[in-house]
């Protein structure tokens, strides 16, 4: 004998299908008043920044290639701006870097712009980049540098020698307000260099240059 649905349960049955199409509606159509996550076109997904509170403000870690790195540098003329390329596996590079930190922290944001360009990434399977970002971030903290922190999403080597074309790190590139090299500092020529010797005391000459303090008009 044929088992039959009872009325009751027919209208029960339809009640629910339709609140669950409207619940399924509701979720796919966008509220107006959301704002989507703004993401770098060319970079992987997981390259929004990670962000831990810090002395002063917050100190963020953001994963770019070599060419998103290169276009926001370019982006800030009309500043000096410091690039220092590092990384953890460098001991040099780890001493010299508060130098950079105090930089930002003693200069005009308005004049100067500092910038931390992590090479520890080396595109190693079994030392990701997530890894990579972590013991770098690890660094940042420490340091409390609280400026403008990158780590490039190409292996170190590539970097140095096909884009940079330097032999090896530490390497701090200075730009001028047109957005021109003024300097570099690597050893290179076998000289080594520090921040307080050599870097801190050419920033601050050139943002002098750049940024004359206006004299006040001689009284007539």
């Amino acid at each position: 004998m044929p088992r039959t649905v009872s009325p009751v349960v027919c209208l029960l049955v339809s009640a629910l299908a339709v609140a669950g199409c409207d619940q399924y509606s509701a979720t796919e159509t966008a509220s107006p008043d959301v704002t989507p996550v703004e993401r770098t076109v060319g970079t992987p997904e997981f390259s929004q920044p990670i962000l831990t509170p810090g002395s002063v403000g917050l100190i963020g870690l953001n994963i770019r290639t070599f060419d998103e790195l290169q276009a926001s540098i370019a982006a800030s003329k009309g500043k000096v701006v410091v690039v220092d390329y590092w990384s953890t596996s460098c001991p040099p590079c780890m001493t010299e870097f508060p130098g950079l930190v105090a930089i930002h922290n003693e200069l005009p944001h308005d004049q100067v712009r500092c910038v931390s360009a992590s090479l520890d990434y080396e595109g190693l399977a079994d030392y990701p980049m997530e890894e990579c970002r972590k013991s770098s971030l690890e660094f940042l903290e420490r340091q409390k540098s609280t400026l403008d922190n990158y780590i490039l999403s190409e292996d170190s080597l590539t970097v140095m020698d096909d884009k940079l074309k330097i032999a090896s790190i530490p390497a701090v590139f200075v730009f001028d307000v047109d957005g021109k090299l003024a300097r570099l500092f690597d050893e290179s020529d076998g000289e080594s260099f520090t921040y307080e010797k050599d870097i801190t005391p050419f920033v601050k000459e050139l943002v002098a240059k750049s940024f004359p303090t206006a004299t006040p008009a001689e009284s007539e």
